[in-house]
């Protein structure tokens, strides 16, 4: 379970670093693109989706040309935008007779693309989003790690005389039950001395196998179930 909760903290951390430092990251890589965009905005009117999306000899969209010459790499989900913008303008034309009415749905589509361009890659709400998660498995690590601690300060032992478990002891005359239900499946045994009951995890202790072996040593009257064969 310590191995679990390592692993849980260590998410934790990735969030933590994609909200403070992986997603700033790429929006300041994206913000040169947006910049190069905007003085070309500045020029004349900005390429639409098709055009953005026409391949060179390379098969490389003119949108990934102009990024590159801006000198960075575009953000996938950007393109994806452009592919969707594109989508959408040839679906307006496919089911609007009106010509003139579709051009001007195109144009409505097409005048929030350079916006969407421009726009950071992730905004706060995607920041703050990283930061709740890393939040919330922090937590449950923090959970974890105390059930651990809870189950190490409780130590079983078992000798000639009896059974302990820290300062509780019983003799094995006292032994009145074992519950041998999930000891196969989950390797837990369940002890019953009248109306107190230990729960025996060999998940958690080591050592639970050799308590078993001392207690059907010295209660002949009890026996381990037969593991059930497989269906």
């Amino acid at each position: 379970m310590a191995g679990v909760a390592v692993v849980i903290a260590a998410m934790g951390a990735w969030f933590v670093y994609d909200g403070a430092i992986g997603y700033p990251k790429k929006n300041e890589a994206h913000a040169i693109f947006a910049a190069a965009l905007q003085a070309l905005q500045q020029e004349g009117e900005p390429p639409k989706a098709a055009e953005w999306l026409k391949e060179n000899d390379d098969g490389e969209p003119y949108i990934e040309q102009f990024a590159r010459g801006a000198g960075v790499k575009l953000a996938s989900s950007k393109i994806e935008y452009v592919k969707s913008t594109q989508a959408k303008v040839e679906a307006v034309f496919n089911k609007e007779p009106d010509k003139e009415k579709a051009a001007a749905k195109a144009g409505e589509i097409e005048a929030a693309l350079t916006a969407k361009l421009m726009s950071p890659l992730y905004n706060e709400t995607d920041l703050n989003t990283q930061f709740g998660f890393a939040v919330v498995f922090f937590l449950f690590a923090g959970l974890l790690i105390g059930m651990v601690a809870a189950r190490a300060r409780v130590t079983f032992t078992a000798d000639d005389e009896g059974l302990g478990r820290n300062n509780e002891r019983f003799a094995y005359a006292e032994l009145t039950s074992i519950d041998w239900a999930q000891w196969h499946d989950k390797h837990i045994a369940r002890f019953a001395f009248g109306a107190t009951g230990w729960t025996l995890d060999g998940w958690h202790y080591a050592n639970v196998d050799d308590i078993v072996a001392k207690v059907l040593e010295h209660r002949k009257d009890f026996t381990m179930p037969e593991k059930p064969a497989k269906e």
